[in-house]
């Protein structure tokens, strides 16, 4: 199967074979991590059930979890050579979502020789500064090139934190340079952003990597730029899902109970306040606001998160208010960027797409520059 295909659905099926992990991540929202490990019938009664149950699909991806999946190579090899064995008919792949450290030697190679089924994805924070503060001291422990030359269609996952906002255009810039062919970097979840304290610094970091994306062009902007301002004006319309949760995604936790997502496992929530797969049903919510939102511009193109507001504020559809600033931060900033590239004619855009992107642009200046 190949990686990436818009044009079929496809589930997303999480294995989380350990709540353990070798790293102490400052921002980790797993706060309640433990030795715990799934036992290898637990996966298999799990792949088979989801290739038994996803007729509605074309495809499965099943993303190997943690903690620190490669704490425990064995029982991933075993996981998919097992799967592999059956012959099971819809296509699928396994996607392996790491830290790096404990990708060597013949795990490397066997990596290679299962490249047909296993896609690994590496975690990395940037700079080496700005990683071993976020991760453990851990740069040097990560071979970065075997990720770069041997997955060169697959994205790096970087997290945001508060501490090392300072050097946010250096970090990303730097993970462009190693060759990443897409940097997703997502502001972490569960800490004390005060905006107030950073607002400033933001503003010019995202500012630097706006000149650098229009002095090249042909990088693909960073996650932070991704956000389909024409949504915007059309904020009549009901708010739609943001992610897969408990519906094209569930997630197995270690003794095989499902979850909407891995949001919601115990691990994150606590035992007391973990949520189920199928005790909220995804499916009949059709409106996806917040009611404290109703009157921002921003909302119908706002990241959400339902198991981090869960998590929060014991509401899914509540949202962590902290990340508003952020939010209207990046709008601006891509506001900004939008509007130079359609100047210099830097991205193709249709006539409609053009016009509605100018029009999202005028909105979003007008109503935060002015405030």
């Amino acid at each position: 199967m190949e990686k990436k295909d818009t044009e079929k659905k496809r589930k997303i099926v999480i294995l989380t074979i350990t709540e353990d992990c070798n790293l102490d991540c400052v921002y980790c929202f797993e706060k309640a991590k433990t030795k715990k490990v799934m036992d290898i019938q637990v996966a298999k009664v799990a792949i088979e059930y989801e290739f038994k149950n996803s007729d509605g699909f074309d495809e499965i991806e099943f993303d190997l979890f943690g903690g620190e999946p490669t704490l425990y190579i064995n029982l991933i090899k075993e996981i998919v050579e097992w799967t592999y064995a059956q012959e099971f008919q819809k296509p699928y792949l396994f996607h392996l979502e790491t830290n790096g450290t404990l990708v060597h030697g013949e795990f490397q190679e066997w990596l290679l020789r299962n490249k047909e089924y296993v896609y690994a994805g590496l975690s990395l924070d940037g700079t080496p500064e700005t990683h071993n503060n976020n991760r453990s001291t851990s740069y040097n422990l990560i071979d970065i090139d075997f990720f770069v030359k041997n997955y060169p269609e697959q994205s790096v996952r970087m997290t945001v934190n508060r501490s090392t906002i300072s050097n946010l255009s250096k970090d990303i810039i730097h993970l462009h340079n190693l060759g990443f062919p897409e940097v997703v970097a997502t502001f972490a979840y569960g800490i004390n952003w005060e905006i107030n304290e950073i607002k400033n610094i933001l503003e010019l970091e995202l500012r630097k990597l706006c000149n650098f994306y229009l002095e090249n062009p042909e990088i693909k902007e960073c996650s932070i730029f991704d956000m389909n301002l024409p949504d915007i004006l059309h904020k009549e319309r009901k708010i739609k899902k943001w992610c897969g949760t408990g519906t094209t995604m569930v997630s197995y936790g270690i003794d095989g109970t499902k979850y909407p997502c891995h949001t919601f496992q115990p691990n994150t929530t606590s035992e007391t306040k973990a949520i189920k797969f199928g005790e909220i049903d995804f499916n009949l919510i059709k409106d996806f606001s917040d009611p404290e939102c109703s009157n921002c511009i921003l909302e119908p193109t706002c990241p959400n998160c339902y198991g981090m507001n869960f998590v929060n504020g014991g509401d899914i559809l509540t949202r962590n208010k902290q990340l508003c600033e952020i939010v209207k931060i990046r709008a601006i900033a891509i506001s900004y960027l939008k509007a130079h590239q359609i100047e210099k004619n830097l991205k193709q855009f249709k006539p409609n797409e053009m016009f509605q992107t100018i029009e999202a642009i005028k909105e979003i200046q007008s109503k935060f520059l002015s405030e």
